[in-house]
């Protein structure tokens, strides 16, 4: 059964310069909107278990794990007796997203007892990597690494079996997602409408600019979503350089100590 998916990254009160950040108040308005048309949430990992039902299902995912999700995004989700799954990079839990290319704005993930909190309400935590790089970049053993570590690291802190893999910056191929699976995965999230391979559930992003109409669109998958979808998901292609470089860079400082 095809469940749609969406997912937000920042709901925040904090000005960014971009559009992954949504206001409290446009984030209530969604969910407000959701719960007023009949709709039940699961996480990802539920979804997953649902052959057929009559009911009007949808999941709500965060990507990166902000510390806005438990300060606004938690409070407004329990208002409506919503629950969702967050993806979070284990190696920058309780820290500030020094991953991400900004402008000298940060924005400080969740940590480990923000995350026992969600767990102990009903969400799902699931794996964003180990340090939020895209995989299709690295060699097969870096590729297990951030698959993997991320996993043991999430599952000691938490107690919780993680089984949920989001692939930073929705970059994955046949195998990727087959080390996934190989490393105790059960479901590979992305946020682009790219290739249909078993075990890959594609999400919609919302940003800045999606009113409660886009949520619409998102949800019967229109044609215009996928574009802008796909359209802003290209921008990422700079971040993800940065990122590359910035890592061989540390690589090459720890072989030469």
């Amino acid at each position: 059964m095809k469940i749609p998916i969406l997912t937000y990254h920042k709901v925040d009160t904090k000005f960014e310069f971009g559009i992954t950040r949504v206001t409290p108040e446009q984030f209530e308005k969604h969910i407000k909107f959701l719960h007023d048309n009949g709709f039940k949430s699961l996480t990802v990992s539920g979804a997953r278990k649902i052959k057929q039902t009559d009911e009007k299902i949808i999941c709500i995912t965060f990507d990166d794990g902000y510390k806005s999700i438990i300060e606004y995004a938690f409070p407004i989700l329990k208002k409506y007796n919503f629950i969702a799954t967050v993806f979070v990079i284990s190696n920058f839990v309780g820290k500030i997203n020094d991953w991400d290319f900004s402008f000298g704005i940060k924005f400080e993930h969740l940590d480990w007892d923000d995350l026992k909190i969600l767990c102990e309400n009903g969400w799902e935590i699931g794996s964003h990597s180990a340090n939020h790089l895209a995989l299709t970049l690295l060699d097969k053993e870096e590729i297990k690494f951030e698959l993997e570590n991320s996993k043991f690291e999430i599952e000691k802190n938490l107690g919780v079996k993680i089984t949920s893999f989001a692939p930073p910056f929705s970059r994955y191929d046949e195998k990727i997602v087959r080390l996934a699976f190989e490393s105790g995965y059960e479901g590979v999230y992305a946020l682009t409408n790219g290739k249909n391979l078993n075990g890959v559930y594609h999400r919609f992003a919302v940003y800045t600019i999606d009113s409660t109409r886009s949520i619409i669109r998102k949800i019967q998958n229109s044609k215009l979503e996928r574009f802008k979808l796909n359209f802003i998901n290209s921008f990422a292609e700079f971040t993800i350089n940065i990122n590359y470089l910035k890592n061989k860079l540390k690589t090459k400082r720890w072989k030469h100590l």
